[in-house]
């Protein structure tokens, strides 16, 4: 059900010409909207990140922006044959079975995959631990309740240090992933962030 309401979002930017369209997507996973952004690029709109002013949401809209080309595209997409329902081509994407790339297209999509995972890697900022160190506060209040007998005072100091146990672990493993994807969009030549003006 999302990916035709991505593939709708996409078709009327086409339709309007749209200099950009933002979506939020809801599929399971980067890897089903990375082979969207591939779609979306075959018909001329172009990934490009996390929308002004919501990176730091936990599921953010993301922006693409309409290249030069981006009728030629469209058209030459348009005016081929429909699928076997008369649904959307999606080009570089197996018949019949939605956001699934082809193994040519592969590549490309796994770069584009990359860039969201960099992007994705940008959410894990200082406001998650600031997240943390309010959570003794909150426990605090919490125990205001129950009372401040030491067991309780015990177990809230165990939980909170499961939790910056926890954030300490996500943090290297974020920071390993976004080298890892930093390597492989640098070896395929990708500027990713795009600089500002690109």
């Amino acid at each position: 059900m999302d990916e035709r309401h991505l593939l709708n979002e996409l078709m009327k930017a086409v339709a309007q010409e749209a200099g950009e369209f933002v979506v939020r997507p809801h599929v399971p996973g980067l890897k089903k909207f990375a082979a969207f952004a591939y779609v979306a690029e075959s018909y001329g709109y172009r990934y490009s990140g996390h929308a002004p002013g919501n990176a730091a949401l936990n599921n953010p809209f993301f922006l693409f922006v309409r290249m030069p080309d981006a009728r030629e595209r469209a058209a030459a997409l348009q005016a081929a044959p429909r699928d076997a329902h008369g649904g959307f081509l999606l080009p570089g994407m197996r018949p019949g079975l939605g956001l699934t790339p082809v193994p040519e297209a592969r590549p490309h999509v796994g770069l584009l995959y990359s860039q969201m995972v960099v992007e994705a890697s940008g959410r894990y900022n200082p406001r998650v631990l600031s997240n943390i160190l309010i959570l003794p506060v909150v426990m605090a209040i919490f125990l205001i309740f129950p009372g401040y007998s030491v067991k309780n005072v015990l177990i809230a100091v165990g939980i909170w240090v499961a939790f910056f146990v926890f954030y300490l672990v996500g943090l290297g493993v974020t920071r390993q992933r976004r080298r890892t994807h930093l390597g492989r969009l640098a070896a395929a030549g990708v500027q990713w962030p795009p600089q500002v003006g690109t």
